[in-house]
């Protein structure tokens, strides 16, 4: 009996101990971890990196660091892919051997990207610095110089104060005269006092406004004069004629197929449809190959240190 009572106690005082004790007060075990580390950033054309990928962790390949087996296969095959198709990334900035045959191609892909949004803004501002960058150091790219604004005058600077202080002094007197009426007063009441100190002031704000008049003219007169842009050639205005003439034809001959779709039935518009785009399909490819030539031909007139590649 004695030896029952025991045993009750011992297993109380041990049960009440396991209860009571305190859990381990340790740091969390890294692999439990929350803290995300930043991903690397891959080549757009490259896709999404695999979904499942195993747990273990090597060197990965073209220094992105760290990760698993399966997504090192993964960049080493792009990586192989980009090698074979000649797209070797350029050490310097990142810039691939087909992005230099043809950076403007590339530029418009990528602003294409951005509206469809398979790219973000951000990513896309990375990628056409490197290949601007590029085209600037190969003289495909004219960035503008902007000429300096000059600074203002301290004769210019007297005047901008002396306005502003004429002007301040006006409003707080108006200001006065409107809280002179009490805060029962009607609109009408305002608008007497108002037209009544816009009379009495009459002068002085002709001098505001002839004060304004001469500031904007100094300021105007101190711009730097804009550049003016050379006039196109003679050959490139017979180009430039002959590709409107060529785009009016195709406009003509457009006007003409819709106009015999609204009668036709379904069947009827699909087949002239087809029929239309295969018989001007070389007009068209022509039509697109002069507009680029001619581009490219004014562009190289007209895009001068002072200009805006944007403004074309």
């Amino acid at each position: 009996m004695k030896s029952s009572i025991l045993l009750t106690f011992i297993f109380l005082v041990a049960g009440s101990f396991l209860f009571s004790a305190k859990p381990p007060q340790g740091k969390p075990d890294k692999e439990f971890s929350n803290d995300e580390k930043p991903r690397p950033k891959f080549p757009r054309h490259w896709g999404k990196p695999p979904l499942i990928q195993t747990k273990d962790i090597v060197d990965l390949p073209g220094n992105f660091g760290k990760g698993s087996s399966t997504l090192a296969n993964w960049i080493k095959e792009n990586i192989d892919n980009d090698i074979d198709k000649g797209q070797k990334p350029n050490g310097k900035d990142g810039l691939a051997d087909k992005e230099k045959a043809d950076p403007r191609k590339i530029e418009k892909d990528i602003l294409d990207a951005v509206k469809e949004g398979k790219i973000s803004k951000e990513d896309a501002r990375k990628e056409l610095d490197a290949i601007r960058k590029e085209m600037v150091k190969n003289g495909e790219r004219k960035r503008p110089q902007r000429p300096q604004k000059p600074e203002i005058s301290e004769e210019v600077k007297a005047k901008i104060d002396a306005v502003k202080e004429l002007e301040k002094a006006m409003h707080s007197e108006i200001k006065a005269q409107v809280e002179a009426l009490g805060k029962e007063a009607t609109r009408e009441e305002i608008k007497v006092t108002v037209e009544a100190f816009k009379e009495d002031n009459k002068e002085r704000f002709e001098e505001i406004k002839e004060a304004h008049a001469a500031i904007h003219e100094s300021l105007k007169a101190n711009r730097p004069q804009k550049p003016e842009r050379p006039e196109l050639t003679e050959e490139l205005k017979t180009k430039v004629e002959a590709l409107h003439a060529k785009r009016k034809e195709m406009h003509e001959a457009q006007k003409e197929l819709h106009k015999n779709l609204k009668d036709a039935s379904k069947e009827e518009r699909k087949e002239m449809i087809t029929a239309f785009k295969e018989a001007n399909k070389e007009k068209h490819e022509e039509i697109k190959a002069q507009a680029k030539e001619v581009k490219e031909d004014i562009r190289a007139l007209v895009e001068t240190d002072a200009t805006r590649t944007s403004d074309l």
